[in-house]
């Protein structure tokens, strides 16, 4: 019952209502996304033809203002910033000036309510066109005062130097812009040779696998799945993953109560979460047949797995590239996105070094290590012990995908990789190789959010 109500309150949360972020830091790690994006998306005009297709496959470019737009209107309304309604201000005065419908940004321009120098700023770059009496340096001066040094701010001045007619000013500030933008540009390359080259190989391990499996099309046995016997019933499984989760969901309601129990929730409360089901099954399930839970779930010769799996575990992760750009593509279609909250780590962007390595790790290693034993290992396993192949996938992908508490378009890239990572370990009967899947799949998260955000 317990481990029910948690997984009924984590539904909840999730579909009750939008993604709201609440956090007092909200308007920080904001800015820093919709800066670096926008600056990114900026220098466009400066990469090959070659690099546009790639960006455009990468981030969905079309409406990236429209939707930073919305994300900062759900900033509660005593929770914005100055900064925060300026930067709705230029969004809408942006829009306008894409629409060439001017006259009507007014119905947007009163957002900027606590500081008249903003709308004096506004008022400037987006309607008072070839004006006279305005003063432009003046309107300089102060937004160099009140504005970072960020894509916003270099947006106005950039506007502003070309109202006042100042080209060699509007010159100055794009070459700052480019030297502030170079070393982002630079690291968002390094991104995508990485994909690129981890895509191609994984195709071309798809294509190899795909043309030996037709050769082999009359030995079934030599190409079909490892048909593995679980060591525990459905029953034992099921029993374990209920009381697992149920102690976990007790042990951080009990630490969140106790003094600085929400400080040792932030250093440790992953573990809190995977040590309890782990530690049930090693004890219930393993000790009394007197084997290792790793050893059942095949970790041992750990880099003999991996060189042996290895065409597989590129293809997975292939695959894993295609399926997450067909899911972000699919959602774009129907107007749904990913919400920044559930990617944007605040202590990889904002963290100490030792903030740094210790977030790195454990979504790097911890993370891949616990869940692939307990979602793979332990779900995948239970399932497969009474039902096919195929409702083990699916309903172990499901389980996965639903305990990470995500939106629509996050929950099917989820799901997505659950399926691949349990396939990866009936094929080869062994979670090494969905376990270097994952540990590759949140690297790369990593690096993007240290990379272009840091």
């Amino acid at each position: 019952m317990v481990c029910l109500s948690g997984f009924a309150l984590l539904l909840w949360s999730v579909s009750s209502s939008d993604i709201m972020p609440e956090s007092l830091t909200a308007s920080r790690d904001l800015e820093r996304l919709a800066s670096r994006i926008l600056g990114l998306e900026a220098r466009l005009s400066d990469l090959s033809n070659v690099e546009k297709s790639l960006y455009h496959f990468w981030w969905e470019d079309r409406h990236t203002q429209e939707q930073l737009r919305h994300w900062y209107a759900e900033i509660p309304q005593d929770r914005r910033s100055r900064l925060d309604q300026l930067y709705m201000g230029i969004f809408d005065g942006e829009a306008m000036l894409r629409a060439n419908r001017l006259e009507s940004l007014q119905v947007g321009m009163p957002v900027i309510q606590q500081t008249v120098v903003f709308q004096q700023i506004l008022d400037a770059v987006y309607f008072e066109r070839n004006a006279t009496g305005v003063d432009y340096a003046g309107l300089q001066a102060l937004l160099a005062e009140e504005v970072p040094a960020n894509w916003f701010y270099f947006q106005l001045a950039r506007r502003l130097a070309s109202q006042s007619g100042d080209q060699h000013l509007r010159e100055n500030f794009q070459i700052q812009f480019q030297q502030l933008t170079d070393l982002q540009l630079w690291k968002w390359r390094g991104l995508i040779i990485v994909e690129c080259l981890l895509g191609g190989i994984g195709l071309m391990c798809v294509v190899y696998m795909v043309v030996m499996r037709f050769k082999l099309w009359q030995l079934q046995s030599e190409g079909a799945s490892i048909q593995r016997e679980s060591i525990w019933t459905f029953h034992e499984g099921v029993a374990v993953l209920a009381r697992g989760g149920a102690l976990s969901i007790l042990l951080i309601l009990l630490m969140a109560a106790v003094p600085h129990g929400m400080t040792i929730l932030e250093d440790y409360g992953s573990l809190l979460l995977y040590i309890p089901t782990v530690a049930m099954a090693i004890v219930l399930l393993c000790w009394p047949k007197e084997q290792s839970l790793l050893g059942v779930l095949g970790c041992h010769n750990f880099f003999q797995r991996i060189t042996s799996s290895l065409p597989l575990l590129l293809s997975a992760m292939a695959l894993g590239l295609a399926g997450e750009w067909l899911i972000m593509l699919g959602g774009d279609a129907f107007g749904i996105s990913v919400h920044w909250t559930e990617w944007f780590l605040p202590q990889l962007v904002w963290g100490s070094q030792v903030e740094l390595l210790k977030t790195s790790l454990e979504v790097v290693v911890l993370a891949p290590f616990f869940e692939e034993i307990i979602f793979r290992g332990i779900v995948f396993s239970t399932l497969r012990a009474k039902f096919g192949f195929f409702l083990s996938l699916i309903g172990s992908a499901g389980i996965f995908a639903l305990a990470h508490g995500y939106g629509p378009i996050a929950f099917l890239s989820v799901f997505w990789s659950g399926i691949l990572w349990a396939w990866l370990y009936e094929r080869t009967g062994s979670i090494v190789p969905g376990m270097c899947a994952h540990a590759i799949n949140n690297g790369l998260v990593v690096y993007f959010l240290v990379a272009l955000f840091r």
